[in-house]
């Protein structure tokens, strides 16, 4: 067995990716510090001096006493389920339709569902809040659910396309000598083989409607409907603004985030390797 020579370009490498890391773990870290003090301890330590106690179960139960996060945890939990479902099945519809299919200008009708991607969300708002109002469905769950599942498509298309062209067409015109029609077809011999990009749909646009705080911040005005991070951001300005309470709240609201990645990670890293080519 041959020892690998460490040169001094490994060496460089090496203490270049710890200086990030450490860059990387230390506003987690320190959030992570912070939630497990009491406001006072907060106020008259550090902020990197590690905790005296374990205050973050007390931090938690005012976070859903006097926050009422739990109500918006379950909103932003409502909004990314069914913006991810309906995301999914309309993208993966529609780019088995422009690539398999192929009607006349599929081409174009692509072009006209990517553009949603390229202009940026600012440029919706005041004729998206304007149409919501005429609609009547501002400050509604069934508005928000909407919006996430339009405005997350136009991408997922793009990425489903993108395998879509990998996949031959040879079974696809077998399946049609035996009778088979195109919804059969998408659901019987394409969809079981999607379960790579659909990972990586669900991961990035599950994560971007949690996170999303601008069209949750524009479109709702009840707490009722509000997403979880609209009542994060608000809650700086209310009781004070007890920062190891708020942290505790931030570290609450990022668990599904996590359990979401671990979950789907198999699949995220072969849908990434997919799309460069490696595989």
């Amino acid at each position: 067995m041959t020892k690998k020579k460490i040169t001094i370009g490994t060496i460089v490498v090496y203490l270049i990716l710890i200086v990030l890391c450490a860059v990387w773990l230390l506003p987690i870290i320190s959030t992570l510090m912070v939630a497990f003090k009491t406001p006072a301890e907060y106020i008259n330590t550090k902020f990197y001096q590690p905790p005296k106690g374990f205050e973050f179960i007390n931090n938690l139960k005012e976070v859903f006493s006097y926050y009422h996060l739990h109500i918006n945890f379950l909103n932003s939990f409502i909004y990314a389920v069914s913006g991810v479902i309906f995301c999914i099945l309309l993208s993966s519809t529609a780019a088995f339709a422009v690539t398999k299919l192929k009607p006349r200008g599929s081409f174009f009708i692509f072009l006209l569902i990517y553009s949603g991607t390229i202009f940026p969300f600012q440029l919706y708002l005041i004729p998206l809040l304007r149409t919501y109002n005429w609609l009547g469905i501002y400050n509604t769950k069934f508005g928000m659910i909407l919006l996430y599942s339009a405005i997350c498509t136009p991408f997922a298309t793009f990425l489903y396309r993108g395998y879509f062209l990998n996949l031959d067409d040879q079974i696809m015109q077998a399946a049609m000598i035996d009778g088979c029609g195109p919804v059969g077809i998408f659901f019987r011999i394409y969809q079981p083989q999607l379960k790579a990009p659909t990972a990586v749909v669900a991961l990035f646009q599950g994560m971007w409607i949690w996170n999303d705080l601008l069209f949750g911040m524009i479109l709702s005005s009840s707490e009722k409907v509000r997403p979880i991070m609209v009542a994060v951001a608000q809650s700086t300005g209310t009781g004070g603004g007890k920062i190891p309470v708020m942290m505790a709240g931030v570290i609450f609201t990022s668990i599904p985030t996590i359990l979401l990645f671990i979950a789907l990670r198999k699949y995220f890293i072969k849908g990434f390797s997919m799309q460069s080519g490696l595989e």
